[in-house]
């Protein structure tokens, strides 16, 4: 199920129609025999443990840890403890986009093994820190007669995930430390990740990247595959489609000068290749973007 049939599912107050999905912990059991995808899941587990299967992996999740997951195969939950007490959080692009406004918090891909889903340990005071968060967004959430409703849920989803990317800043840091010398898979891994931040406005192609790391695109494909789980072309498409989202809330920029600053051939190629990721045109996403309400009754 995607975001938007999950959303559905569940009572209108623990969501934001097109925009987010919180499942709080009195609802999560209603997830069980259910498979998501294609949407990006924040899991955090508070107590007791929960079994999950995630395309061909099984896994076991226990409390006192946080998943971040960007979702292409399906995450079915399959087992939940009786006293398990966790947290379901579904963003969208467009809300995250619009919650973080260009802010780029860490991500738990450096706790990703090539046998697992990316899972950041936490000491039982930190999930509560992120618990708290979250109620925060619960509330906001269930207050839908607010004016200010919709502006109070990004501001809450920032917080969380200020306070999430703050943790795992930390506990990279002290995961490095214990390893002492990065090896060989890692020192790619973060060069490569260096240079499409750097270039990815111009360079679109692997191959470059792989260039610029005297490797072959096959090796660079690989070793990017196996720590983030999905390919060195989707890192670059997700920062252009970062920009262009940011770009396209200025109504004074054009869609062709959008198409130019980002490097594509012609404005007709920027708008394919925008659509076929968002499922919108530039023009109905800045549309819709200019056209967002500003509270939710």
């Amino acid at each position: 199920m995607t975001q938007s049939e999950l959303i559905t599912m569940f009572p209108a107050q623990n969501s934001i129609a097109d925009r987010v999905l919180l499942i709080s912990p009195d609802l999560f059991q209603n997830l069980i025999g259910l498979s998501i995808h294609e949407c990006r899941v924040f899991l955090l587990v508070e107590h007791g443990g929960l079994t999950m299967r995630v395309g061909n992996h099984i896994t076991r999740v226990e409390a006192n840890y946080l998943i971040d997951m960007l979702v292409w195969e399906p995450v079915e939950f399959i087992e939940m403890s009786r006293d398990l007490k966790a947290w379901c959080l579904l963003p969208n692009y467009m809300f995250t986009n619009e919650s973080l406004n260009g802010l780029k918090p860490a991500d738990s891909e450096s706790f990703k093994d090539r046998h697992a889903i990316p899972l950041l340990p936490l000491d039982s005071q930190e999930t509560t820190l992120l618990s708290r968060q979250l109620e925060l967004l619960k509330g906001s959430l269930t207050a839908t007669s607010h004016h200010y409703r919709t502006e109070l849920c990004q501001t809450y989803f920032r917080s969380f995930m200020l306070e999430a990317g703050n943790l795992m800043q930390h506990k990279r840091k002290a995961l490095e430390d214990n390893d002492g010398v990065e090896n060989r898979q890692d020192t790619i891994m973060r060069s490569f990740l260096k240079l499409v931040w750097r270039y990815y406005k111009s360079e679109h192609n692997v191959d470059f990247y792989a260039s610029k790391l005297c490797l072959s695109s096959k090796h660079l494909s690989r070793v990017v595959s196996e720590k983030l789980g999905k390919t060195p072309y989707a890192v670059i498409r997700d920062e252009l489609l970062q920009q262009a989202s940011s770009l396209l809330k200025d109504t004074k920029v054009s869609v062709q000068d959008i198409a130019s600053e980002l490097h594509f051939s012609e404005m007709a190629a920027f708008c394919k290749f925008f659509k076929k990721h968002t499922g919108l045109s530039p023009t109905a996403f800045r549309s819709k973007m200019c056209s967002a309400p500003q509270s939710e009754a």
